[in-house]
């Protein structure tokens, strides 16, 4: 269906890694458009018509000749849904200005993961990440009321909450800390695996060594149901699963799959217990940095590019869970009941939470019930 994305040479990812670690006069941005070895010389779309129906090329387009280039780090591989997004929006980026901006990919953190990402976004040693609500809450807070334990039962409720005047306030929030979200791409809901049992009810967490991600809400969450929470980034867990610092871990299946999660965990059970949103972040000083023409050719080329990307996540969902299956995983579904008891499990954490989220709680609550 897609092209792979090319491998990024080890003199491309120095220059990067050099501007990630150097002075604010020095960004990835502006290393990625110096280094050609970072760019590919495949040709922008002939019209913005043609871009936007034709498969994504996940290829980075060329920055050749751009006026602007953009670097945008992200934590998936190569074949994750989050590449497809930002390759999207890479391709509606360039033809929608007509070629003066450029935005050049990194997957598979080859910058930074998690709150070190973000990090590089606020310091302006990266221009762009795609990053999980998680890492985006250690910077603004508000962002976490997002991540408490089963806000939405469905991703329709979700999507319908994000695109609409709830998710426009937690945008303003962002704002105030220097960041500007552009849209909501989907991680999707996330599910328990570990190396011990099945989960199937509240009291299978007990002494589990669970990672968490780096967000106070998931390690409280978890250590409400009796696991010992360790927060660590996404590009740490593979080893501290396989060397048994951690029992298990909760993401999404597109995660787990594409990780290879498999190889390191027996168990894997369906608990949803959170959904979790992919905001497309950029530097608000860079952001302001932009002609008015060019930041309305990006929005708009932010807002379809997540319509897309989440078509593609939730086109892969039934192929990645017999994936799951296919590779030796135990797999069990919580039932109603069981999705019942860790309702109440949880609903400790709610109480915990109202003095950091206040309002915010009450207002989501509202809007997944106005979409119901």
């Amino acid at each position: 269906m897609k092209k792979g994305l090319a491998v990024f040479t080890a003199t491309a990812m120095a220059f990067a890694l050099t501007a990630c670690g150097g002075s604010g006069n020095q960004t990835a941005s502006t290393t990625a458009a110096e280094s050609k070895t970072a760019d590919s010389s495949a040709a922008a779309p002939a019209t913005n018509e043609d871009v936007l129906a034709a498969d994504v090329n996940l290829d980075n387009p060329s920055t050749q000749g751009s006026e602007v280039t953009l670097s945008l780090n992200h934590v998936g591989s190569t074949t994750h849904p989050y590449q497809y997004g930002v390759g999207k929006f890479a391709q509606l980026a360039n033809a929608y200005t007509d070629g003066a901006v450029g935005v050049t990919i990194y997957p598979a953190s080859q910058i930074a993961s998690g709150a070190k990402a973000v990090e590089a976004v606020q310091l302006g040693t990266l221009d762009m990440c795609l990053e999980s609500t998680m890492a985006l809450e250690n910077f603004v807070p508000e962002i976490g009321v997002l991540n408490l334990p089963f806000i939405f039962s469905d991703k329709n409720e979700a999507y319908t909450v994000l695109d609409g005047d709830y998710g426009e306030e937690l945008k303003q929030y962002a704002e105030s800390q220097g960041f500007k979200v552009l849209c909501w791409m989907d991680n999707g809901f996330r599910d328990i695996s570990n190396n011990v049992r099945p989960i199937t009810s509240p009291d299978d967490m007990k002494g589990l060594k669970m990672r968490t991600p780096e967000s106070s809400v998931f390690i409280d969450t978890f250590e409400q149901l009796g696991a010992t929470a360790t927060a660590m980034a996404t590009s740490e867990l593979f080893s501290a699963m396989q060397l048994g610092t951690v029992d298990g871990q909760e993401n999404a299946t597109s995660t787990f799959v594409n990780n290879k999660y498999y190889e390191v965990n027996k168990y894997y059970s369906i608990t949803h217990h959170i959904y979790t949103a992919e905001p497309l972040i950029i530097s608000l000083d860079k952001w302001n940095s932009l002609s008015d023409d060019q930041k309305t050719a990006i929005q708009k080329a932010a807002d379809e590019a997540c319509a897309y990307q989440r078509e593609v996540s939730d086109s892969q969902a039934a192929d990645l869970l017999q994936q799951v299956k296919d590779n030796g995983c135990e797999v069990n579904e919580l039932t109603l009941e069981a999705t019942e008891a860790f309702k109440q499990a949880v609903e400790p954490i709610y109480t915990k939470y109202e003095a950091n989220y206040g309002e915010l709680i009450q207002k989501v609550r509202d809007a997944v019930a106005a979409v119901k």
